[in-house]
This record gives C-alpha cells, structure tokens and sequence, in this order.
C-alpha cells in the first residue's frame, strides 16, 4: 500500500512549486502574469516527475522508492520553488504568496529529512497544496 502512495503523491507534490515568493521590486507582476507563468513551472515539473514516475510500478523496492524521492522529487520541487520564487508576485498579495512558500519549505525539509514521509498515508505538502489552490495555482499539484 506503502508503494502506492507515493506514486499517488506524485501528483500532489509538484504543487510545493506553487510556493514561491517574488523577488519583490518594482516590476511586480498581476495576480493573473504570476499564476500563470507559476502554473507554467509546475506543468513542466509534473512532467519531469511523471516521467521518472512511469519507471516505478507496484513492485518497485523501497530502495527504488527511496531513489525516486531523493533524486527526483526533491531536486525538481526544489528548482520550481527557486523559479516561481524569482518571479515578482503582485504586491498586494506578498504576504498570501509568503505563507505559500513558508509551508512549502516546512514540507520540503521535513521530506529531505525524511523521504519515507512521502510514502505514508499522509502527505507532507498539503497544507502547501491547499494554499496554492485556493490563489489560484491549480496546475501545482496536479499531476
């Protein structure tokens, strides 16, 4: 069952990516630039993470489970949180796209902490995803 999980938490994950501040400036985008070049990144990391997903089957070892987290989720969370970060969020909306991010990297460091969290029954990023949903990311976590 174990093994199921994660693979149904690869749809979830990407959704992390959603969590991303602007660099702040002056140049901030509208709400409707930053989702949609914020869904832009996360569709390209869902399909980075589906692809090395196909790899995997009910029968994958915990080893190969522990490999796909560490090496593939981690690492493509990672750089869609760095992506939408550079991105300039709307000004009125700093601190809503802050405690995005801010329960984003709580999830992350917890799952390089521990990469069998992303094969329990409950997911890490969901806080995170519920968030990114409601302002609007809805690509993150898709899948």
């Amino acid at each position: 069952m174990k093994k199921l999980a994660i693979l149904s938490l690869v749809l979830a994950v990407p959704l992390l990516a959603a969590a991303g501040c602007g660099g702040g400036g002056d140049d901030n985008l509208s709400k409707s630039e930053f989702v949609a070049q914020g869904n832009a990144i996360c569709k390209k990391g869902n399909a980075e993470i589906n692809t090395a997903a196909k790899k995997l089957n009910k029968n994958s070892t915990p080893a190969q489970l522990k490999s796909f987290a560490t090496d593939t989720i981690v690492p493509s969370v990672e750089s869609q949180i760095s992506q939408i970060r550079a991105l300039d969020e709307p000004s009125a909306d700093q601190d809503q796209v802050n405690a995005i991010l801010d329960e984003a990297d709580a999830a992350l460091a917890k799952v390089k902490a521990d990469p069998s969290l992303l094969t329990g029954n409950s997911d890490p990023f969901a806080k995170a995803n519920k968030k990114a949903k409601a302002y609007g990311l809805t690509v993150c976590g898709s899948g």
